[in-house]
């Protein structure tokens, strides 16, 4: 049964872990009808109960807002998995998974695109000292009569 303290044990847990922490299936369910419940009774008046009540929304709030967190980080990991989810994180995670791949997929259409530059066969005329190229690389040092494969734009 769901409780104020249970649910700031489950708050205290998901903030210091690093892992989603295990939730029984149906866990937002039982916070909708809880948080109903509390609502209800927060309705008369009392100030202890309304202030229960609005911890209470804090609480799920931040609960929620960090299984996200995590959730989104398995899905840029590509973990189309995971232990200790809901079946709405669930999901929510497949969906992210399929989005984040989607997206990758185009990026690697322009990656592939892109021409790499043009290596030309060189001999060297004389000994050359190591240097730093156009493009930052260093080059050399090379030796007279050696043959090198070096970008266009050092050759």
């Amino acid at each position: 049964m769901l409780t104020y303290a249970v649910l700031r044990d489950i708050q205290k847990r998901e903030m210091e872990s690093s892992a989603i922490v295990q939730l029984q299936d149906g866990f937002y369910t039982e916070v909708a009808e809880f948080l109903s419940k509390k609502k209800e009774e927060a309705s008369g008046g009392d100030m202890l109960s309304l202030r229960e009540y609005e911890n209470i929304k804090k609480i799920v709030r931040d609960v929620q807002t960090k299984r996200e967190e995590k959730i989104v980080l398995m899905a840029i990991r590509g973990e189309s998995t995971g232990t200790g989810l809901t079946s709405e994180e669930g999901d929510m995670l497949r969906q992210l998974v399929s989005i984040i791949d989607k997206s990758r997929g185009k990026l690697v259409g322009v990656w592939g695109s892109e021409n790499k530059p043009a290596q030309k066969k060189v001999r060297l005329l004389k000994d050359v000292e190591q240097y730093k190229g156009l493009d930052n690389k260093v080059y050399g040092p090379f030796k007279e009569g050696e043959e090198q494969m070096l970008p266009g734009g050092e050759a």
